[in-house]
């Protein structure tokens, strides 16, 4: 009986130490990984207070703004084709086709008529 409670005892002890390397193989994890993200967060840090993550966030803004505008202004050129309406564009060469014609009226109304 002595002997199965040795081979018991043994067992256990076996499973303990087991459980302590796969504990001590654990914490040598968590300690890699709580470096390297300590390490991640220090440049970060030093990314912000060099105001090179500003910079970075500042061209991203810039960039969807220009987008933005592009597309509003695309989005706008189609809304007035499709309603009908002419474009500041539009309207600039309508006036100087206006322009020329009347210049062109005058310049027929101020000549003589040739009488037959």
């Amino acid at each position: 009986m002595a002997r199965k409670e040795a081979s018991i005892q043994q067992k256990v002890l076996s499973q303990l130490e087991e459980a302590q390397k796969r504990v001590v193989a654990f914490e040598k994890q968590v300690m890699q990984k709580a470096r390297a993200q300590r390490k991640e967060l220090e440049a970060l840090v030093s990314r912000i207070q060099s105001g090179q993550e500003l910079k970075v966030i500042s061209r991203q803004a810039n960039a969807a703004k220009h987008e933005v505008t592009r597309r509003f202004d695309g989005l706008q050129r189609q809304i007035a084709a499709a309603v009908g309406v002419a474009s500041q564009a539009q309207i600039t060469q309508i006036n100087k086709e206006l322009a020329r014609l009347t210049k062109k009226v005058d310049s027929l109304l101020k000549k003589p008529v040739a009488s037959a």
